[in-house]
């Protein structure tokens, strides 16, 4: 498949590793990062996804991470979903399988064998390896490291791979506006605005069933959100817990109840049955 070049706005900053069209910077990794003392929004943002998709990951659940890096959704879903039936990874970077595989081998001196875990090195764009189907697939901090087109084709890949009344999480920044717009995070591809993402997961068979706030915009439009939402008392309550939350913990928590004005948004997806 070619791919035509891409416009300025969404070119990649110089030194973005890149696997083809792809680019390949990871996320943090908010477990380092808080080992250091490193207490960032974005790794908050990170952890409590993660946290939320493996704390609904029923007993005997099969479990999809689609471009899953370095594995960071495995320590939360040893921990918190140790029902699960198995987990099946699937990533484009040799590294960030290699690095995956690292993880797999600590925590399997923490909690044993849990649950099979597999990883494949694929190209989710592709057409994939033959897989069971899923109940659960988390696909997060991903989707905007491709081109558009192919970000489709691996959304529909997806549908396709999980059963019926199977559950989609899916994270991506929320764009605004008509393309060509700039990008949010240079280290990104394209980034969907909510209309297209929407439309397209309609377009794949899959029905959003909730969409969640994961990083908020300024202050004052998270207040005028919450009043909108809830009345002026719940902007009140969030200037004082503003006076006292580390901004990196509102951050995250605060955007949930607001996904029409948040800069990440979390999509719940059920496929039916």
């Amino acid at each position: 498949m070619t791919t035509a070049p891409l416009p300025e706005q969404y070119r990649t900053r110089p030194g973005t590793p890149m696997v083809g069209p792809y680019s390949a910077n990871q996320m943090d990794d908010f477990y380092l990062a808080l080992s250091q003392g490193e207490a960032k929004s974005s790794g908050l943002m990170n952890l409590m996804q993660h946290l939320i998709f493996a704390e609904n990951c029923g007993q005997g659940a099969r479990v999809l991470d689609v471009c899953c890096g370095r594995g960071l959704a495995l320590p939360l879903l040893c921990k918190y979903a140790p029902g699960i039936a198995a987990y099946v990874g699937l990533d484009i970077s040799t590294a960030n399988i290699d690095e995956a595989r690292e993880r797999i081998d600590a925590l399997h001196g923490i909690y044993g064998d849990r649950f099979p875990i597999e990883l494949l090195e694929t190209d989710v764009a592709e057409p994939w390896p033959e897989l069971a189907p899923f109940d659960l697939a988390l696909y997060t901090s991903a989707l905007e490291h491709l081109p558009f087109e192919l970000g489709v084709q691996s959304l529909r890949h997806t549908a396709d791979a999980l059963a019926p009344g199977g559950v989609l999480y899916l994270s991506t920044p929320a764009a605004v506006g008509p393309p060509p717009r700039p990008l949010q995070y240079r280290v990104h591809v394209y980034e969907w605005s909510r209309e297209e993402i929407e439309k397209t997961l309609t377009d794949v068979g899959l029905v959003v069933e909730d969409v969640m706030g994961l990083l908020p915009p300024e202050p004052d439009v998270v207040a005028s959100a919450l009043a909108a939402r809830y009345g002026d008392p719940a902007a009140a309550w969030y200037r004082d817990l503003a006076a006292r939350v580390p901004t990196a913990v509102l951050n995250t928590v605060s955007s949930v109840a607001v996904p029409d004005v948040a800069t990440e948004v979390f999509y719940v997806c059920r496929k039916p049955a």
